[in-house]
């Protein structure tokens, strides 16, 4: 009882699964990152959330129509009645502010600058802006398209995606990822940078789409072309 408890805006290191009351699984134990939110109705996860320490291990029942409708499902499946509920199982592993998981990105990013013998001071926001290369074309300005080539890597230097090899990337700035959007305007077309970027400009906490782990601090070769290049559209057959 007296381990920490989280407060709106935390992260939570959980094990979680649940399953509904005739024993169907829905969700597999699995370890999850969410964050404490406002409730969004009474008896929610959050509220569930916000009663546990780190440390503990609880059940929850809630109605599953009220649940899965607040989760955004359009239809409810058939094994789902108005009686229905369903039964939650959380372990909190552990709890942790954005300043904190910040600090940890902050001091990463800074044993990378030192021991890859980078110099430069972050923008407000935390983004390392190095120019590799300065463009003779326009500067560019939030709004603009421009085509790209990419590289980005994880901060042990494992390339986790990449342009090279394919077509340039169209990309609008200001619309995708924050601290390249940034890293962008500071930018003339044909330029190229380094851009290092803590977690919180780059893909979020966590991205499910991208194979990459949690609070993933990103390095992102960058090279914007002089001109547009627009992919060729695809040939049906």
């Amino acid at each position: 009882k007296e381990a920490r408890t989280p407060e709106t805006g935390d992260y939570l290191f959980m094990t979680i699964s649940y399953r509904t009351d005739n024993d169907s699984i829905i969700f597999e134990p699995r370890a999850i990152i969410d964050m404490l939110r406002p409730s969004i109705y009474a008896g929610d996860l959050y509220e569930a959330y916000a009663m546990m320490h780190e440390g503990d291990e609880a059940a929850f029942a809630m109605k599953a129509d009220t649940f899965f409708t607040y989760m955004g499902m359009p239809e409810l499946p058939d094994f789902i009645s108005d009686e229905t509920m369903v039964y939650f199982n959380i372990k909190v592993d552990k709890i942790s502010s954005e300043e904190e998981e910040m600090v940890k990105a902050n001091d990463a990013i800074k044993g990378y600058m030192e021991s890859h013998q980078l110099q430069g001071e972050p923008t407000e926001d935390g983004l390392y802006y190095i120019s590799q290369k300065e463009g003779k074309g326009k500067k560019i300005l939030m709004g603009d398209t421009v085509s790209i080539h990419y590289t980005f890597r994880l901060l042990n230097d494992s390339i986790f995606d990449t342009s090279i090899g394919r077509d340039p990337m169209p990309w609008i700035v200001g619309q995708f990822v924050p601290g390249i959007d940034e890293g962008l305007s500071m930018m003339n077309r044909g330029g190229k940078a380094t851009m290092i970027l803590p977690y919180s400009i780059a893909f979020g906490a966590q991205n499910p789409y991208l194979p990459i782990p949690a609070f993933s601090n990103i390095v992102a070769e960058v090279e914007v072309l002089p001109v547009l290049i627009m992919p060729a559209p695809q040939q049906n057959t």
